[in-house]
């Protein structure tokens, strides 16, 4: 099978299967990146979240994407809590309130209706957490790779093209978070000192966004 021109609900479910087993396999990596500059869950929070996602799949694979999307935000939410579940499960939330206002009904998602609708979640994250680009969170991360997304459809690029890209830059943007203080959450008490660690959470959303792309690209592995 070749890579995907569109998003189906069918494939959001099987991405969503693909996050689980990846946050499985990396929870360990990004609970020791948390131990660092806060409170050394991250990984584990975010593998109780997707399991929890993964497990009423069965249930919300019968509603539409929208509903699939919001149902599955609030498990993020309730299940891993805190900031983290906040932020996380607004990933989807976001893109749920998106749809719901735009697409309702439409079962087959351009590049540049995912966008626009990852577009919606990262502003809602900015509102919800008052956090923004350099502020050492997933902002670090995700913003760089919406903005991608964006030049992807102004250059007229293949869906998988343009979320290769954008994984490539919610990398750089996790990586980036290494030289920044932070200013949020346990670590901001930490001041200069949290320089020099990677932020868990811009971990985490590269992390997501290069399992999205490998799906796309490869639905059928």
């Amino acid at each position: 099978m070749g890579s995907l021109s569109v998003i189906t609900k069918n494939d959001l479910v099987e991405i969503v299967k693909r996050l689980y087993n990846t946050i499985d396999e990396k929870k360990d990596y990004l609970s020791k990146l948390d131990t660092e500059i806060g409170d050394g869950d991250h990984g584990f929070s975010m593998f109780s979240g997707f399991k929890s996602f993964y497990e009423k799949l069965g249930e919300f694979s019968e509603l539409s994407i929208g509903q699939l999307l919001k149902k599955g935000g609030f498990e993020l939410i309730k299940t891993i809590g805190g900031a983290a579940g906040a932020v996380f499960g607004t990933f989807f939330t976001g893109q749920a309130s998106y749809y719901e206002k735009n697409l309702d009904g439409k079962e087959n998602l351009s590049l540049e209706d995912i966008t626009n609708m990852l577009n919606e979640a990262l502003t809602q994250i900015k509102k919800r957490g008052n956090a923004n680009p350099g502020d050492k969170t997933m902002i670090d991360a995700l913003e760089p790779a919406v903005n991608e997304l964006f030049a992807g459809i102004e250059k007229n690029l293949s869906l998988s093209d343009a979320f290769k890209n954008a994984a490539e830059k919610a990398e750089q943007g996790a990586q980036s978070t290494k030289d920044m203080v932070s200013k949020h959450g346990r670590s901001k008490n930490l001041g200069e000192r949290s320089i020099g660690f990677i932020d868990a959470g811009a971990m985490s959303t590269c992390i997501i966004f290069r399992t999205i792309a490998d799906y796309i690209e490869k639905p059928g592995n």
